[in-house]
């Protein structure tokens, strides 16, 4: 029951972390340099399909959400169903934000300097969504999933197997395949346990219990 107790609290932050998130995934993929595992097969999607980057994703939520429901329906909890609704807006609206306050033309290390900053805002950001407790988004739980249905593959390598297919099956659609992505998947773990205790003061500032997360 506790993905029901504080629930108002709950989404509240979940909806803070995931808008931090997407702040910063959007910002490196604004600086076209490549994109996170998910978004290259978002980019990939919507350039075959003609959908926004928000229809993409919210599209594959959908999908995604389908597949556990079919499979472990015991995963989906209210931020699960929350993330779906709220993602695709805030994907379109980053994308518009960004395309038209990002000069073109820029040095190579302010480029450099802007892939970590959105690594950092992305670490902070899944660091809140995680201390939300509210549920995690459904592509997120996707490698949970087939661990704990393959439990002789430990979950880093079920996370690494549904990362290089969202990369693969993107690239072939046509996402940007490049050096953020590289930043991204050796920043996101060491910045996430750096920058949970600004998810744990965030959570006690709107009054949800003490976690055991660390």
């Amino acid at each position: 029951m506790k993905h029901f107790a504080f629930l108002p609290q709950r989404l509240f932050v979940l909806l803070i972390g995931v808008a931090v998130t997407e702040f910063g995934s959007q910002l490196y993929v604004a600086l076209d340099v490549g994109a996170d595992p998910f978004m290259i097969l978002v980019q990939g999607v919507s350039r075959q399909t003609g959908l926004s980057y928000g229809q993409a994703s919210t599209t594959l939520m959908l999908l995604c959400l389908i597949g556990i429901f079919l499979f472990d329906r015991r995963q989906i909890h209210p931020g699960t169903i929350f993330c779906i609704f709220c993602l695709g807006p805030l994907v379109d609206f980053y994308a518009f934000l960004f395309g038209r306050v990002l000069p073109q033309e820029r040095p190579l290390f302010l480029t450099i300097l802007l892939i970590i900053l959105g690594c950092v805002i992305v670490s902070i950001g899944i660091g809140i969504s995680v201390r939300s407790e509210a549920g995690a988004c459904a592509n997120y739980l996707i490698p949970v999933i087939a661990h704990e249905r393959l439990p002789f593959l430990a979950l880093r390598w079920t996370r690494m197997i549904w990362d290089f297919g969202c990369i693969l099956f993107g690239f072939l659609l046509g996402g940007k395949l490049g050096i953020s992505t590289i930043i991204a998947l050796t920043l996101y773990g060491p910045g996430l346990q750096f920058f949970l205790p600004v998810a744990n003061h965030l959570a006690h500032a709107v009054g949800l219990p003490q976690s055991n997360t660390k």
